[in-house]
């Protein structure tokens, strides 16, 4: 008989450490979940492209608003959040020579030059540089009427200072485009964390 209470006691403080070791996974997934960050939610941000100057730009060249750079706006779900940048639609309404483009995206705001001058960022700017997204003449498909660029095969995670915003600035390379303002619509596809 004390043999088999000796058992049943040991089996109790057994199931209470099996008890205890669960529930504290419990409220550690509840804690992680609550904070926002699960991962893996698809968004899209879209933003027309205001260009300043405008017409033929030369390659290296800056191209959209003088001074103040555009955004991506709610790309995260909470201020100072973050998330992977996975691709990029781009329409084009009109049909432009099919160009070679670059898209630089920061994590805050920084001092664009004059459209339609040299790209060129400070040094301190630099460092809050996110990723570059390459647009390449092959993912432009055309129709009668305009064109659209598509690719779907990048993976840039951002971690923002502060806000839901992304910064950014599209530089001319290769052929030199020759747009006029609000020609283009650009979306980043993300996964939210």
């Amino acid at each position: 008989t004390t043999q088999i209470e000796a058992a049943d006691t040991a089996n109790a403080r057994l199931l209470r450490v099996i008890a205890a070791t669960k529930s504290n996974s419990v409220a550690n997934v509840t804690s992680t979940v609550t904070t926002g960050n699960v991962g893996g939610c698809p968004a899209m941000s879209s933003t027309t492209i205001t260009m300043s100057v405008a017409g033929a730009y030369a390659t290296g060249d800056y191209m959209g608003t003088t001074t103040t750079p555009q955004t991506f706006t709610n790309v995260c779900r909470t201020s100072g959040g973050s998330g992977v940048i996975t691709g990029l639609l781009l329409s084009d309404k009109i049909t432009t020579t099919n160009v070679d483009m670059e898209l630089w995206l920061f994590n805050t705001t920084f001092t664009a030059p004059t459209d339609n001058a040299a790209w060129a960022i400070t040094d301190d700017e630099n460092t809050t540089f996110i990723g570059v997204m390459s647009l390449s003449p092959a993912n432009w498909k055309a129709t009668s009427n305009n064109q659209v660029y598509y690719n779907d095969s990048f993976s840039i995670p951002f971690d923002l200072i502060t806000g839901t915003s992304i910064y950014y600035a599209l530089v001319a390379r290769g052929t030199t485009p020759a747009f006029t303002s609000l020609d283009l619509k650009m979306s980043l596809l993300i996964l939210q964390d």
